[in-house]
């Protein structure tokens, strides 16, 4: 918290000074308040014995205010919560889930608080806040998502171009159920993580996205008495690159890339890498596409994000030697409809335990006027022999109100 006051401090000495008390007042008044209000039920089944199933009914989302335009800086607060819903909830209270905290209570955080400053092209952003970046994302699934608390700043002065810097020290867990914010000194180091992200579409056809996160410090303190000494952290870096060309045949036809990796700084282990290829097109109503990927030598790991092309369901996670194969198709019967359906293989290398099984997803969402919407998720996941994973049917409904 104290380096959120004092970026503040430093935001408002740069847009200045001297503040009339009625300006700002109407800054403040002039503000806008929106609610993204959300219902969420989660059913997870295991087929294995002895192996809980988790369910879970909550209530809540986001209710968020941004204050007006003063000389460049605004402020913004956004709420977070996910609340049960009478008693639909098992194991533990709906741990599983990440819709409740792990103790089974609601989840009530302050996830947003930043001031923002803007000259020209250029935005700087301080405090607590969502990030969107390849790897480093609020992965919005559930009834809340994860927040960071970060400073930014992002600049578009080259046309079709925006670049982004960053430094975190902190975030909410998936679903923001760690309903605090965490430092993670395990896995970031004592120092947090820096990154630059940038996207570019000057070609039209043709759109880039890179990122590079860098772990400030390569230990942690498990003593937390001094930064820089103690225990190595696992990786040190995160990369990635993926690029999508729109191929001028047939109706919304593409092809596109990925790459990623880690660098592992343990005496021995392996750099990861990251592969991946999809190509897609549109018939009439029917967009279909076909995925690959393939990870070696180590385990890719990213920031709360999924960016792989066969990954629809796992999410935020690390991810292990494997190669994967998939497809889907998407059909949208009307506008407001879409009907989506996935299967994807996913073969797991030689050392792999988890991550060798195959699944099915079905997505179907529906606006259903301009205001509010609902989503059904289905899955079927079933673990191979040789996996020490679980067989699990996923159902999920959110229900979205916004305004």
């Amino acid at each position: 918290m104290k380096k959120i006051i004092l970026s503040a401090i430093a935001v408002m000495s740069i847009s200045g000074t001297v503040q009339a008390a009625d300006t700002i007042t109407d800054s403040l008044t002039n503000g806008k308040f929106t609610v993204d209000a959300r219902v969420y039920y989660f059913d997870r089944s295991f087929d294995t014995d002895g192996k809980d199933n988790a369910t879970a009914l909550t209530a809540g989302g986001i209710m968020k205010y941004v204050s007006d335009n003063y000389m460049g800086l605004n402020a913004g607060l956004a709420y977070y919560s996910s609340n049960k819903i009478g008693g639909l909830y098992s194991k533990e209270g709906g741990v599983g889930t990440s819709a409740l905290q792990s103790d089974g209570e609601n989840i009530n955080i302050l996830g947003e608080a930043y001031l923002e400053y803007k000259i020209a092209n250029t935005m700087l952003k301080v405090g607590r806040q969502g990030l969107s970046t390849p790897i480093i994302n609020q992965y919005d699934a559930r009834t809340a998502p994860t927040a960071f608390e970060a400073v930014i700043v992002q600049n578009k002065d080259i046309p079709d171009t925006t670049l982004e810097v960053g430094y975190v020290w902190a975030s909410t867990s998936i679903g923001s159920s760690s309903n605090d914010f965490v430092d993670h000194d395990d896995t970031w180091g004592d120092a947090g993580l820096a990154y630059i992200s940038v996207s570019n579409n000057s070609y039209k056809p043709l759109k880039v996205r890179a990122q590079y996160v860098q772990a400030l410090s390569d230990t942690y303190d498990v003593n937390s008495t001094s930064a820089g000494t103690g225990v190595d952290i696992s990786v040190t870096n995160y990369r990635y690159v993926d690029a999508n060309y729109a191929v001028p045949f047939g109706e919304k036809t593409y092809v596109k890339a990925q790459y990623g990796g880690n660098t592992y700084q343990a005496s021995g282990a392996d750099n990861s890498l990251m592969i991946g290829a999809g190509v897609g097109t549109t018939v009439s109503i029917v967009d279909l596409a076909l995925v690959f990927n393939q990870i070696k030598d180590n385990v890719f790991a990213t920031i709360q994000a999924g960016p792989m092309y066969t990954d629809w369901q796992q999410g935020y996670g690390d991810y292990e030697p494997s190669t994967a194969f998939g497809g889907y198709a998407v059909v949208h019967p009307i506008d407001s409809l879409s009907l989506k359906g996935g299967y994807v293989v996913v073969s797991a290398d030689e050392d792999s335990t988890t991550d060798d099984y195959s699944e099915i997803n079905f997505d179907v969402k529906y606006a259903i006027n301009t205001i509010s919407n609902i989503r059904v998720r289905y899955s079927i996941k079933d673990v191979t022999t040789d996996s020490d994973g679980d067989d699990r049917t996923d159902f999920r409904v959110i229900y979205g109100v916004k305004f």
